[in-house]
């Protein structure tokens, strides 16, 4: 089984972050070991809403799934051949767990960053973590020619 939090990052930090994910993750794998109250992520990362969460999961996993639950922010999801997403909504993160095949993960991914380009996932006791959708960079020439006119 695999268990993950998933934070959505405040747009106007994003910058910020790109290229120090690692301290990002440091800090949320520490809030998830305090149980999600550290202030920094409620500085760093927007609050969850339910009705969008609740659309990406059921909008866009509602067909590949053979069973879906919802009720009071937590999902479950189960599919035939792939396994079954244990889904709780907090505050700041989702707490998913996974038991099954990885394309588990890659579906909840899928979805959620058709949702929102922000989010950013702790995969805990393996170390991993990352954006659920690749960040688009800026074009760093063309502020340094803009600094330099």
């Amino acid at each position: 089984m695999r268990s993950y939090g998933i934070y959505k990052v405040k747009e106007m930090y994003q910058p910020f972050i790109i290229g120090r994910e690692r301290l990002l993750y440091d800090l949320l794998k520490e809030d998830e070991q305090k149980n999600n109250c550290m202030p920094e992520v409620h500085y760093l990362c927007d609050r969850l809403e339910e009705k969008m969460i609740d659309e990406a999961i059921i909008a866009n996993l509602g067909e590949g799934f053979t069973s879906i639950e919802s009720r009071n922010g937590e999902y479950k999801l189960t599919h035939p051949v792939k396994g079954s997403i244990h889904i709780s909504l907090s505050s700041y993160s989702l707490n998913v767990f996974c038991d099954g095949s990885r394309m588990l993960d890659l579906d909840l991914f899928v979805a959620l960053s058709g949702a929102a380009d922000r989010f950013f996932a702790v995969m805990d006791g393996y170390g991993e973590w990352g954006w659920l959708k690749p960040v688009k960079t800026t074009d760093f020439r063309a502020y340094e020619e803009a600094t330099y006119l």
